[in-house]
């Protein structure tokens, strides 16, 4: 195996460890009263005013029965409404309390808060590369996907 390549696995693989710890530590923290899982459920709802069950559940990368798990807890919870579609009975419409608006909106702060916190830990000529890099292995990685 070239230098490159094992050097690049080498990179990936702490790259994503180091990922999936910080998500474990976040998810052990609420942030406003959300886990990071409710909170990335619910962020599409920022810029909506409602969303189906399955919209909501692509935009978060999960599937559908988790988003309807996390929901009934985050609707007991009071962050949340549902309701039936009026066009199609099959869908049911989520959209924010203003409580649960309000947690949504302090979660994307501290997260944007700390998105910015690791950009201005790079070097100047290293964050215009971050961000090209990271777009072209988001179009890999789509490419690759069944």
């Amino acid at each position: 195996m070239p230098t490159a390549t094992r050097e690049f696995t080498a990179a990936w693989e702490n790259f994503f460890r180091t990922t999936r710890r910080m998500r474990a530590r976040a998810g052990r923290v609420p942030i406003a009263g959300l886990s990071l899982s409710q909170f990335q459920l619910l962020e599409a709802l920022r810029t909506a005013d409602e969303l189906t069950v399955g919209e909501l559940a692509d935009a978060a990368g999960v599937a559908a029965p988790s988003a309807t798990r996390m929901l009934d807890c985050l609707a007991r919870e009071g962050h949340v409404e549902r309701r039936h579609s009026e066009t199609d009975r099959r869908a049911v419409l989520v959209s924010l309390t203003p409580g649960g608006r309000e947690a949504v909106e302090e979660a994307h702060e501290r997260a944007e808060r700390f998105r910015r916190s690791v950009f201005e830990s790079l070097e100047p000529e290293e964050r215009e590369q971050a961000a090209a890099l990271l777009r072209r292995l988001t179009e890999v990685l789509e490419e690759q996907m069944p």
